[in-house]
């Protein structure tokens, strides 16, 4: 699996051994449930509390009420299956990963503007498709630089396939100096979390300046799960893509963030694009030294 290379690459890199923080193992309703990172909680414990506040709630979908209910910082779940995505249904074999954060000193998302940028038309235009289906962001952020396969995932994920060609062509206008300055500034100004989704796709125009991949980082702590969600599929979408490498000395407040815990969803996919991208091995080891918990809860799974 991609995502536990990363781990392990990660691991390889900064010298990190398992010497805290093992999985645990349950099974569950359809297929076993792995916890990582729990501190306080006993992993049968945290198990039955789930289950009790939500019996009908699906395992992989356990995360809000972690936060909601039972005093996590942050969490994430993940649901693993074999097969084709297509054919599955209740009876599947699952593996569920359940990710929990219990100290909240370390969860630290990136405080949100207060203003309203003025914007061009062609942002302008993009803000209203993020305002009537939000969808189309997510997936013209993770296609931007492969859009042959861009109109076979919009038709599996109910996106209008002339909407995305529209944001594509909307994105294109916007690939000019003044464009990521304005990136930058939505991002540490406004309010708005459609300026700051907007924002954040446009960031995959300038993949070649570093700042840009600060900027999608950052937009992985952002405090609107819209906007993180645009982060992380446009980082997916570089990794896929083949990247360079990527001086990451002037984002390490965001990075620390994220080995620290916040935004768990987020978690392996930095690894991934801080493996592909080449980081500095002595200012890894330095953010696994400053936040080292949750990469030896995965090391440890």
């Amino acid at each position: 699996m991609k995502t536990l290379n990363a781990v392990a690459s990660m691991a390889v890199l900064f010298v990190v051994s398992a010497s805290q923080g093992t999985g645990q193992v349950l099974p569950g309703p359809n297929g076993p449930v792995e916890f990582i990172g729990l501190q306080e909680w006993d992993a049968q414990e945290l198990f039955d509390a789930i289950r009790e506040l939500e019996p009908d709630r699906p395992f992989h979908a356990c995360a809000a009420v972690m936060k909601r209910s039972l005093g996590f910082a942050d969490a994430a779940a993940f649901l693993y299956f074999t097969g084709n995505i297509d054919s599955i249904d209740q009876s599947s074999d699952r593996y569920t990963v359940v990710v929990g954060v219990e100290d909240s000193t370390q969860v630290l998302y990136r405080t949100t503007g207060n203003e309203t940028v003025d914007l061009p038309e062609s942002w302008q235009n993009l803000l209203a498709v993020a305002n009537e289906d939000f969808n189309v962001l997510p997936l013209a952020a993770s296609t931007l630089h492969s859009r042959d396969i861009g109109g076979e995932l919009a038709k599996y994920m109910g996106v209008d396939s002339e909407t995305l060609d529209q944001v594509w062509d909307l994105v294109d206008r916007a690939d000019g100096d003044e464009d990521i300055r304005l990136a930058h500034e939505v991002l540490a100004r406004d309010s708005l979390w459609t300026a700051r989704a907007v924002a954040t796709l446009l960031l995959g125009n300038f993949i070649d300046d570093d700042t840009a991949w600060h900027g999608l980082v950052g937009s992985a702590i952002d405090t609107d799960g819209r906007v993180n969600t645009v982060a992380q599929r446009a980082l997916d979408g570089l990794v896929e893509q083949g990247t360079h490498s990527v001086d990451w000395s002037a984002a390490h407040g965001p990075l620390l963030a994220l080995f620290g815990g916040t935004n768990p969803f987020a978690f392996e996919g930095i690894l991934e694009v801080l493996v592909a991208t080449e980081i500095d091995p002595e200012f890894g080891q330095q953010l696994v030294r400053d936040r080292p918990s949750l990469l030896l809860a995965y090391v440890g799974a």
